[in-house]
């Protein structure tokens, strides 16, 4: 199964241009704002994309996500080509993916998000990953695994490893054949591991200029099915 993988549009979907195949991705922030209108935008483009199966999650700028569930599932009830995954799992071709958004944050107001310092609801999301995941797709990266923000926050910072600990132990305990997030706009890329099997792919779309600079603009992969 051929997988495309985009992530971090914030409503920059249509300078996207794609293909078509087997899968679509979307790992989170497809928004840049709070009206519904965006969403439905987004999802119309989505739709009309040339693949067999077309799959997101949420990010932390997608606010309307995590604030209107009620309003959300009438939405998406318009769109039933397309599969949304909170928390939540479907297994495609024998291949099964669990998709979450939640990312840790120094500070409240982003949507989907625990503090960096609140170890057990980081330990009680991604305990729900189930232990048969093939594919995981996440908002936010694990801790040293494509995490780096380039851009200095402080005089004294170069670079900084902004994923989620807890999240990393969790994927070593199931070991997926792929990790697919974005979040963490400057460091876009594959990182292909040996040990354990897990291949890890941020999608990120935009850099942190919110700009793209990348020509493809997306990251193509191969799953293997595993039955």
């Amino acid at each position: 199964m051929k997988v495309h993988c985009i992530s971090d549009t914030h409503n920059k979907h249509e300078e996207i241009d794609l293909p078509g195949g087997d899968l679509l991705i979307h790992s989170g922030d497809i928004m840049s704002s709070d009206n519904p209108s965006e969403l439905l935008q987004f999802l119309m483009w989505l739709e009309s994309q040339l693949y067999t199966t077309k799959l997101f999650i949420a990010g932390n700028h997608d606010h309307l996500l995590e604030q209107k569930p009620e309003l959300i599932e009438k939405i998406l009830k318009l769109f039933p080509s397309i599969i949304y995954l909170q928390d939540s799992e479907v297994t495609i071709d024998h291949i099964k993916f669990y998709g979450a958004p939640w990312i840790p944050t120094n500070r409240t107001g982003k949507a989907f998000s625990y503090l960096r310092t609140d170890h057990a609801s980081a330990d009680s999301h991604w305990a729900k990953i189930p232990d048969d995941t093939d594919v995981l797709i996440t908002h936010g990266p694990a801790y040293n695994k494509l995490d780096k923000i380039m851009r200095p926050i402080r005089k004294d910072q170069t670079k900084l490893n902004l994923g989620c600990p807890e999240l990393g132990e969790r994927i070593k305990d199931v070991n997926p054949q792929l990790h697919i997030c974005g979040h963490i706009h400057s460091s876009q890329g594959i990182l292909d591991v040996s040990e354990p099997t897990t291949t890890y792919i941020n999608a990120a779309s935009l850099g942190e200029d919110y700009q793209y600079s990348n020509k493809r603009r997306y990251i193509e992969w191969e799953i293997l099915k595993t039955t």
